[in-house]
């Protein structure tokens, strides 16, 4: 069971970067015009499917790397259920994660989007200041 989790947790990031690709590239229209309204109706219900696995993912993934252990000693069979729960995410995708979001993770989230908007605002700041300050150097290398 060791390795089951790890190759369900791999396949499903790659299941996300192929189905966020997929749904990031803009629809053909018909006969080179536009999409029409009913695709990219379509395409906006995809990008929030998506928009919901990639969140349940990066929770799970913060909730694996800090209570993962502790929690294994406490419950039995936890690698067996986390598998089951890798299944049922990668087997329904967005329609399994859109409730999770919906139900479980946006109720806890909300009360604190206030303090973490201009936050992740400055984060967001600090990173490309701090590429671009890595980016000076390397234009005199390259010249």
């Amino acid at each position: 069971m060791p390795l089951v989790v790890p190759a369900l947790r791999l396949f499903m990031v790659f299941m996300n970067v192929y189905d966020t690709y997929k749904t990031l590239k803009i629809p053909p229209g018909r006969k080179g015009g536009p999409p029409s309204i009913k695709t990219m109706t379509q395409r906006k219900r995809d990008l929030k499917g998506c928009l919901a696995v990639w969140v349940v993912w990066c929770c799970l993934a913060a909730y694996e790397r800090t209570f993962d252990r502790f929690v294994s000693f406490i419950v039995p069979f936890y690698s067996e259920i986390k598998s089951v729960m890798l299944l049922f995410l990668l087997l329904t995708r967005a329609k399994g994660a859109e409730p999770l979001y919906l139900h479980i993770l946006r109720p806890l989230i909300k009360p604190y989007v206030d303090t973490l908007d201009p936050l992740l605002d400055l984060a967001r700041d600090i990173g490309d200041f701090l590429f671009a300050l890595s980016q000076v150097p390397l234009n005199y290398v390259l010249s």
